[in-house]
């Protein structure tokens, strides 16, 4: 049996199909939302617009789930206007989330082998954001 090795348009192609497996489960919220995987593992949504963000907040623990089954994330980051939502990291036990965008918390208590990543809202000045560019597949 021949082995053959992978060339880098093979790798760019399954890294694109693995991105529309992914939004093919969430197609009404990723649908319009920019995202990408780091060197780190973590997968980075950028969200044009609010509803999306509360959204994907809602169905943060299945997003997490399938990120990590399909692309081999360990942690997902939700941004809105270049700034930073949420981290959540696959291991998180709950979350708390201070939405600047309704003025409200959201609080969600999410299974047992899930660990937080936790940022405080709004972020400080000099985290600025300007370099988060995405480019869409």
């Amino acid at each position: 049996m021949a082995l053959t090795e992978m060339t880098f348009d093979d790798l760019m192609r399954l890294e694109q199909f693995r991105n529309e497996r992914l939004r093919s489960f969430f197609a009404e919220s990723l649908l319009h939302c920019v995202f990408r995987r780091d060197g780190h593992k973590v997968l980075l949504i950028c969200c044009p617009e609010a509803w999306i963000v509360d959204k994907l907040l809602t169905d943060l623990e299945e997003l997490c789930d399938y990120a990590w089954l399909i692309l081999g994330s360990e942690a997902i980051a939700l941004y809105f206007a270049q700034e930073e939502i949420c981290r959540i990291g696959h291991n998180r036990v709950h979350y708390e989330v201070h939405s600047k965008i309704h003025n409200r918390v959201h609080k969600a208590s999410i299974g047992i082998r899930h660990n937080i990543l936790r940022r405080s809202w709004p972020l400080q000045k000099d985290c600025n954001r300007s370099s988060f560019r995405l480019k869409s597949l």
